[in-house]
């Protein structure tokens, strides 16, 4: 872990839920996503701290709300 994680970790303290990301996750984001990001993926799931304030989501789950959100824009 990167002392960056290890900061967030320290602060916000242990999961509360985790759920393990596939590889195939992993390989549909790699060249889109940061690899520093799909490290942590791989290294914590997709999990929440805080109880529950911040997570770190799988975001297939977001593509429609995202596309309906970003719809008529240049993104």
């Amino acid at each position: 872990m990167d002392e960056y994680i290890q900061k967030f970790l320290d602060k916000f303290g242990a999961q509360i839920s985790r759920r393990e990301v596939p590889v195939s996750s992993l390989e549909r984001y790699r060249g889109r996503l940061p690899n520093q990001l799909l490290e942590y993926w791989d290294e914590l799931g997709w999990s929440g701290y805080a109880a529950g304030l911040f997570w770190i989501v799988n975001p297939q789950e977001y593509e429609e709300a995202l596309g309906f959100w970003l719809k008529g824009t240049w993104l």
